[in-house]
């Protein structure tokens, strides 16, 4: 009978003490997740002093209590098991040198529960901090195989196809997929802004890599605004994004929005490189717009041979303003006065004029610089500018306004030399590069 009665199961006391482990285990684990949320926290969005010392004191904090977790019973079952050492991991991974480690623990965590999407995302990044994009990409690709869609997955994917080294077909279908992948992870979680910064990141490497035209730069700078609205209804501020935002509205020579995004990237977390794209933007519009005022310090007899050259039609600057974005521009004739220095920045701009002697700057996408100065020769030049874009650039900087009439045009082979070809062949190679950790 007492043999009987013990198999019917365990005694009430028994029960409610591993109700009390089981109940001390998840409280302990819960404690150990918002210790490395701290850690996440203080790694992404904290810029003051003591960083590395803030970050070792969360780390240890959810570090003791996973081990607490574990001591609550005697034998943890095999999820708190898992979730222990997926909390010691995910610790570890964000400490500087303790990569190995957290490798360990979290391949202890998959091999107790391989559907633990925390450890497959942290596990994937500790590859990624070691620049081991392949074995990166796997943990990614396991984690969305094992534990179905999930955006930390998706968006980390994204970052990881735009880094892997490979050829050049094989890059650029890994751009494409890295977008589309940074695509799925707003639809899952459109409210994380992680997941709109890394859609812009992946609207530039489109654009850079794949040779796309300029609106893949709009595209890029609408998912950097709806990142920046997620953060700021987190309270939450990246100046990575601000200076990615910065590049984009530089790019697309929205000087003021660029001016703007630089300095509130350094005055979250301060640094000369920031303040020295804030000197460049001011540089280059200031030189431009003195150029364009001063006629490029042309004389009168000399502008007036420039002009006297210049067919009257198609049209003018003037009649391009006047169209304006409601109707298709027609084509504009001019000379080519200067070319402004930039290396390899974009756009390529060239200082023109047009047949009524207005002063103007064409600024050309997708294009070499080095090619387009082999082939437009300065003061002589005459082009027709088919599909041009007028807009104004100004900026006002203080007291100062920068201001000054400029033509875009989306690719080279819209652009021909009078008596010659078309500047199709200085179009630009695509970039077949990833910066790290831009995503």
């Amino acid at each position: 009978w007492l043999k009987f009665a013990g198999a019917r199961g365990p005694s009430p006391r028994a029960a409610a003490m591993t109700k009390g482990a089981a109940d001390g285990s998840v409280v302990a684990l819960d404690a150990a997740e918002a210790s490395l949320a701290e850690l996440a926290d203080v790694e992404e969005y904290y810029f003051g002093p003591g960083k590395e010392e803030k970050k070792a004191r969360a780390a240890e904090t959810a570090i003791a209590c996973a081990d607490t977790a574990l001591t609550c019973a005697e034998k943890p079952p095999l999820s708190t098991s898992a979730r222990a050492s997926c909390a010691k991991g995910r610790a570890l991974a964000m400490l500087e040198g303790r990569e190995r480690e957290a490798e360990d623990f979290l391949s202890k965590a998959l091999k107790l529960d391989p559907q633990l999407v925390e450890a497959w995302n942290a596990l994937g990044e500790v590859y990624w901090n070691q620049q081991l994009y392949s074995q990166a990409k796997n943990a990614f690709e396991q984690a969305l195989e094992m534990c179905g869609p999930n955006a930390t997955s998706l968006r980390n994917l994204s970052m990881v196809l735009r880094a892997l080294e490979c050829d050049d077909i094989e890059k650029s279908m890994n751009f494409s997929a890295g977008l589309q992948k940074a695509k799925d992870a707003t639809v899952l979680d459109a409210n994380d802004p992680q997941n709109w910064e890394t859609l812009g990141n992946a609207y530039m490497g489109e654009f850079f890599v794949n040779g796309k035209r300029v609106d893949e730069l709009n595209k890029a700078l609408m998912a950097y605004a709806r990142a920046d609205a997620a953060y700021e209804k987190l309270g939450k501020r990246n100046p990575t994004l601000h200076m990615n935002r910065g590049k984009a509205a530089m790019f697309l020579e929205d000087y003021a929005l660029a001016l703007k995004s630089f300095r509130t990237a350094h005055t979250i977390c301060g640094g000369t490189g920031a303040s020295s794209l804030v000197e460049r933007v001011l540089e280059l519009v200031g030189r431009i717009t003195g150029l364009i005022e001063r006629k490029s310090d042309l004389k009168a007899k000399r502008l007036k041979e420039l002009v006297a050259g210049l067919p009257a039609e198609p049209s003018s600057l003037e009649q391009l303003e006047a169209v304006g974005a409601k109707a298709q521009a027609p084509p504009l004739s001019a000379r080519v006065v200067s070319l402004i220095d930039r290396k390899d920045d974009i756009p390529v701009i060239i200082i023109c004029c047009d047949s009524t002697g207005r002063f103007f700057a064409l600024s050309l996408y997708n294009a070499e610089q080095s090619k387009v100065a082999e082939t437009l020769v300065p003061l002589q030049s005459v082009v027709q500018i088919e599909r041009p874009h007028f807009r104004k650039v100004s900026v006002q900087e203080g007291s100062t306004e920068f201001a000054y009439p400029c033509v875009r045009v989306a690719h080279p082979g819209d652009v021909s030399v009078v008596g010659g070809a078309s500047l199709s062949g200085t179009a630009a190679k695509p970039a077949f590069t990833s910066e790290r950790a831009a995503g």
